[in-house]
């Protein structure tokens, strides 16, 4: 079982087995995931495409694509480590209200 982390309200009253929704908000799920993906693959494509303006070949190129991932990657994670951005795509846990039975 994978376990996360999530910030609930002081006010939400939660017990063993009530349903709960975990939730970001629209925006913040997008700016996550062009932080996740977008910076390794603008490594990568950067790198690679210096390497082919630069005429080094395409062995050179796809170890330069390569390295530009694994710095995209760096800089991802460095990125998502940062306290203010941990504060911004941390998940939000709201209790789940459940609708009437003839609903």
């Amino acid at each position: 079982m994978r376990r996360i982390e999530a910030s609930v309200r002081p006010e939400l009253e939660l017990g063993e087995g009530d349903r709960v929704v975990i939730s970001l908000r629209p925006g913040e799920l997008l700016g996550a995931a062009t932080i996740v993906y977008g910076a390794p693959m603008l490594g990568g494509v950067a790198a690679a495409t210096v390497a082919y303006g630069l005429g080094l070949g395409d062995a050179v190129a796809a170890l330069a694509a390569l390295s530009g991932l694994g710095a995209g990657l760096a800089a991802a994670r460095w990125k998502l480590r940062k306290a203010s951005c941990l504060r911004r795509y941390t998940p939000i846990v709201e209790k789940r209200h459940e609708s009437p039975a003839g609903a």
